[in-house]
């Protein structure tokens, strides 16, 4: 029998391929993990208003129901019903509504109060259910979709390595800089926010200040300008206005493999962006190589 041979070593250039091919895989993640985030952020603030929203019900509720108490007790003592009390000692608007054939013993004048009360009580637990059952689902998907990209993180950062051991760049230098270009205004103040934050980590999900990733940047950038571009690629591409590539300024948002990534042009053929998995915070150039060919459009706040 013959013995089997080992699988050949990737040479330099097809290892950094697939590490591109990952990251672009992971670039369209995170995308997907920053648009649910936002997702849950909206579900989470409905969820807390419909939270409030009980607790002053829980107050109508616990009025509805003393009345209640007192009606009954009123039924009972002239002789309209015999079991009509037990069911007012409970605070829960379920029990309640389980209990609700006993209204029946009631006299009819007072059935416009007692509509009330069931109403209130379905209200109470309607809404309970809705807004929780709407945040559970986007959580249940956000932690999936969390779960999928730590298992591509862990294969972006192994193909890192080998990059390295095959004699690849490796990100280095210290952290911080400072942009000498000719911005102004609004554009100059969100350029000198993204230049201090050269040389920190990419992390997807992250808006800083210890690290970020592409969207995150751009984001924190603009804002520390004043200006709100929103927090994923797809709503900061719709967020601004269309520019040429012929016509980008400083401060423009330049934006790649369809939406994909994201980065703010600094003037001179440059960008600055959070990469990708294994990198930091840095300058490159978008008129050659990987970003020339994946160029998708630009915008400016």
């Amino acid at each position: 029998m013959a013995p089997a041979s080992a699988e050949p070593r990737p040479t330099r250039a097809q290892a950094q391929k697939k590490l591109t091919q990952l990251n672009e895989e992971m670039d369209k993640k995170v995308e997907q993990y920053n648009q649910l985030n936002e997702k849950l952020k909206i579900a989470k603030k409905k969820l807390d208003g419909a939270s409030k929203a009980i607790k002053q019900e829980e107050a109508t509720f616990e009025q509805q129901r003393s009345k209640i108490a007192q009606m009954a007790a009123d039924a009972y003592k002239n002789g309209e019903s015999t079991d009509v009390t037990g069911f007012v000692g409970s605070g829960n608007p379920q029990a309640v509504l389980d209990q609700a054939a006993v209204f029946s013993h009631l006299s009819q004048e007072r059935s416009s109060q007692l509509t009330q009360f069931l109403a209130t009580a379905q209200r109470l637990r309607r809404e309970q259910a809705v807004a929780k059952a709407a945040y559970d689902e986007v959580k249940t998907k956000s932690d999936e979709l969390k779960k999928q990209k730590k298992e591509l993180d862990a294969r972006v950062e192994k193909q890192e390595a080998l990059v390295r051991r095959l004699g690849g760049a490796t990100s280095s230098g210290g952290v911080g800089g400072t942009y000498n270009g000719p911005a102004s205004g609004p554009a100059r103040a969100a350029l000198n926010f993204a230049y201090a934050q050269k040389g920190k980590p990419y992390s997807y999900g992250a808006e800083g200040p210890g690290s970020y990733d592409c969207s995150g940047l751009t984001m924190k950038a603009w804002a520390a300008a004043g200006v709100n571009i929103t927090r994923t690629t797809n709503s900061q591409w719709a967020a601004t206005k269309r520019v040429a590539k012929s016509n980008l300024q400083p401060g423009d948002l330049v934006f790649f493999r369809g939406l994909g990534h994201v980065g703010l042009y600094v003037g001179g053929g440059q960008m600055i962006h959070a990469p990708s998995t294994g990198k930091t915070v840095q300058v490159v150039s978008i008129t050659s190589g990987y970003y020339l060919s994946n160029y998708y459009g630009a915008g400016r706040p």
